[in-house]
């Protein structure tokens, strides 16, 4: 029995997709899941039991007839009794459209746009808290006929070369063995209204340095974000700026896995932190958990947000602009109520 899942962005979305496949593979040892997905997301899969990953590059597909090409390279490596549509964008709707022509029954997650659509109104909003994408992912599974529950995480494993990685990448800036306390910080996400001020987060590394005499802090962000990193290290040695390398994505799983805690906003490196299953703080701003994206199992301690505005959520995404003008959501939270979160956590997970 050969299951084709498919889901090709975004890379947070894709990651969420691991505890999922965990569950189906770990009850039904008799399946195959073939997942179809952008080739650097790979990694994400590493060491799942009958999971095999075909990474693609999106770009050599454009198009009906790239698509249409897709699918005949898809259907060779067949057959497959099931279709899981698990993103139900266009490419993947007419993938599996290709599919139904051949008579394979296709299941598509139902991503409830209308139930988030009520949250972000501006007026008589209906905010409840809605299905976590896993259990929507899960949903779709049990449709197609294979329930499972989830199993006890971390959900992403790290393979051995990443771990390599992570350790040559240490050894290279001197960092020979882990000593104090160490906390990563992701900054940045990709809509700018998901993101803190900036000044707030030079204070908060000033806060943590403050705080914690024996904090390592490890920035993490893109290639093009690093000269803003570098800006706020200003060659403080004790900060290390994390933005791919030769490995990309999978040297930052190597790097990521050796945090006591990571600190970012609503963005996909908490949920791939999450997944690996360290302590995270997740801040929410113009976006909301009870949409179904916070950071998964750790929807409570793993969260920080200003509950009392009513303007909140504003959007799904965070592709929008603040009608308020002043950015209430993000500009009132403090770089102190990060401290008190770590504190908090700290006594939770014994870290010290």
């Amino acid at each position: 029995m050969n299951l084709l899942v498919l889901r090709f962005s975004a890379m947070g979305d894709v990651a969420l997709m691991a505890p999922a496949l965990i569950a189906v593979a770990a009850k039904y040892t008799n399946i195959q899941l073939t997942v179809v997905t952008r080739g650097n997301y790979a990694s994400f899969f590493y060491n799942i039991p009958n999971v095999n990953v075909i990474g693609i590059n999106l770009k050599k597909y454009k198009g009906l007839m790239g698509l249409y090409r897709l699918f005949k390279e898809l259907n060779k490596l067949g057959p497959y009794e099931k279709i899981v549509d698990l993103h139900s964008s266009v490419r993947s709707r007419f993938i599996s459209l290709f599919f139904r022509f051949k008579g394979v029954p296709v299941f598509q997650i139902i991503k409830g746009r209308r139930e988030k659509m009520r949250q972000i109104r501006k007026h008589r909003k209906v905010l409840r808290k809605l299905p976590h994408t896993v259990d929507r992912y899960l949903k779709v599974f049990e449709k197609a006929g294979y329930p499972a529950s989830v199993r006890k995480g971390p959900w992403i494993n790290v393979d051995p070369e990443s771990k390599i990685y992570a350790k040559d990448f240490l050894l290279a800036r001197k960092i020979e063995k882990k000593e104090g306390l160490w906390i990563g910080y992701a900054p940045f996400a990709g809509h700018k209204l998901k993101e803190w001020p900036l000044e707030k987060s030079i204070a908060l590394l000033k806060l943590l340095k403050e705080e914690f005499p024996n904090v390592r802090i490890f920035l993490f962000g893109s290639s093009q974000e690093a000269s803003i990193m570098e800006e706020w290290r200003n060659g403080d040695q004790t900060i290390t700026i994390v933005s791919g390398g030769k490995y990309g994505i999978r040297g930052e799983l190597g790097i990521m896995e050796r945090m006591d805690v990571i600190i970012g906003m609503d963005s996909s490196n908490i949920h791939i932190a999450a997944l690996l299953k360290r302590p995270v703080i997740a801040l929410f701003g113009t976006t909301h958990p009870l949409s179904g994206f916070a950071p998964f199992g750790q929807e409570d301690t793993g969260v920080l947000q200003i509950e009392d505005l009513p303007c909140r959520p504003c959007s799904i995404y965070g592709n929008t602009t603040c009608y308020r003008k002043d950015f209430a959501c993000m500009e009132r939270i403090t770089p102190e109520d990060v401290i008190k979160r770590i504190n908090v956590i700290k006594n939770i997970n014994t870290l010290f």
